[in-house]
């Protein structure tokens, strides 16, 4: 989601003060400075790509070289938010309320409009249920979207209270990730964390949503390899762990503004998990 560090004075609805106590285990180490990053992928070959919802530019980060570039701009999109890789080396990037496809597999990268969901309020986080399946939230609305990349069509699979939108910016649902048919997403503003299993075909739920906390920031999320959760807490200026067997949250990073996480895909870099941040992108090294 968008940097709240000028906003919080202004809103008490975050509860900050009731966010869980946990202590920082280490500073993470800046890879390279770019202001005001909202997501965050990596590539096959190791690259970083990093989004910012005031930027049509898809930014390219080396790790190794601490360099980053503009990999390509997303033309017809005036900012770009959530990010997943649908197939090798091609991802789906939200550009306001387009869906776009940005495939490196070709000599340069190139970008195209899959398709607009009209209806739509305000999209931000975006998971890979397939390689022909999106998930895409809607955090002005409360719900989340399946979507086909191949046909462009969609439909609502998933709207529940915990999702709604509510404090001084009507933003509700913000981070959203599936594993092992489970769909685990963050509520921004009501500072909760979430799953509800789903059918792996239409998206649907098939059960009761399960409420894991209810006081702390939760911003964009992802998966490490050793299958926990982690949690970026925009806010609260951390990167937290949880273990899906025990979801109390242990923090194992400190980054100031934190938005989104992926980890790396090298031999090198497979137990670095790079954050997104209002200051550039991040690394925190995980004992795996």
């Amino acid at each position: 989601m968008f940097q709240l560090q000028s906003l919080l004075a202004g809103l008490p609805l975050l509860a900050l003060a009731s966010a869980a106590a946990i202590e920082p285990r280490q500073s993470a180490a800046q890879v390279v400075r770019i202001s005001s990053l909202e997501n965050i992928a990596v590539r096959p070959n190791g690259q970083i790509l990093a989004t910012n919802m005031n930027s049509n530019n898809l930014y390219a980060v080396d790790p190794e070289k601490k360099t980053s570039s503009t990999a390509i701009q997303v033309t017809g999109a005036s900012g770009l938010s959530g990010i997943g890789e649908y197939a090798p080396d091609v991802f789906a990037v939200i550009g306001g309320k387009g869906i776009y496809k940005v495939d490196f597999t070709g000599a340069a990268p190139k970008s195209s409009l899959i398709k607009t969901i009209s209806d739509a309020n305000n999209l931000n986080g975006l998971a890979v249920l397939d390689n022909s399946t999106l998930l895409v939230a809607d955090a002005g609305k409360g719900s989340v979207y399946r979507f086909d990349v191949a046909t462009g069509a969609y439909s609502e699979a998933l709207k529940d209270a915990t999702m709604a939108p509510s404090g001084g910016i009507p933003f509700g649902i913000d981070g959203i990730k599936v594993k092992d048919g489970v769909v685990w997403y963050t509520n921004i503003f009501k500072n909760s964390l979430h799953k509800v299993a789903i059918d792996p075909a239409t998206a649907k739920a098939t059960g009761a949503v399960t409420t894991l906390w209810t006081n702390l920031m939760g911003d964009d999320l992802c998966f490490g390899p050793n299958g926990k959760l982690y949690v970026a807490t925009n806010g609260k200026n951390s990167l937290v762990e949880v273990d899906p067997a025990n979801p109390k949250p242990v923090q194992v990073g400190s980054v100031t503004g934190s938005t989104s996480c992926a980890f790396g895909r090298t031999d090198k870099d497979k137990n670095v998990a790079y954050v997104s941040a209002g200051a550039g992108v991040f690394a925190v090294t995980i004992k795996l």
